[in-house]
């Protein structure tokens, strides 16, 4: 028999499965959700990022899977934004302004890199 402590954690994992399925959602993305539920109810949040990673690795980099390439083309796009927006802030030294212009550059660099991924899935 089950233990009992774990019944209510199991049930939600079980929820969150169903209604994935019932919905429609990519796989990957199901992984991702039960990862990120598995992390929270281990106490061990890095899991969802780790498991991320090696999802991007094998199924976007490797066999440039439409779905993790998007959703990493997504997370690129915001944090560009986010750095943008707070280059922007004069609380920022000149030093830090051109530290985030580096990581700017990157990120352009990353979504260019991301993007031709994509364009040789297609082709």
């Amino acid at each position: 028999m089950a233990d009992k402590k774990f019944f209510g954690a199991a049930q939600e994992l079980r929820t969150t499965l169903t209604d994935s399925i019932n919905a429609g959602k990519p796989p990957l993305a199901i992984v991702l959700e039960l990862a990120k539920a598995v992390g929270e109810l281990s106490g061990e949040e890095s899991f969802y990022q780790t498991t991320r990673e090696q999802i991007l690795s094998v199924y976007g980099l490797a066999l440039n899977d439409k779905f993790i390439l998007d959703d990493e083309l997504a997370e690129v796009r915001t944090r560009l934004e986010k750095i943008s927006a707070a280059q922007q802030n004069p609380d920022f030294t000149e030093e830090e302004r051109i530290r985030m212009g580096y990581a700017l550059e990157r990120h352009k660099q990353e979504i260019a890199r991301l993007e031709g991924l994509k364009l040789k899935e297609q082709a």
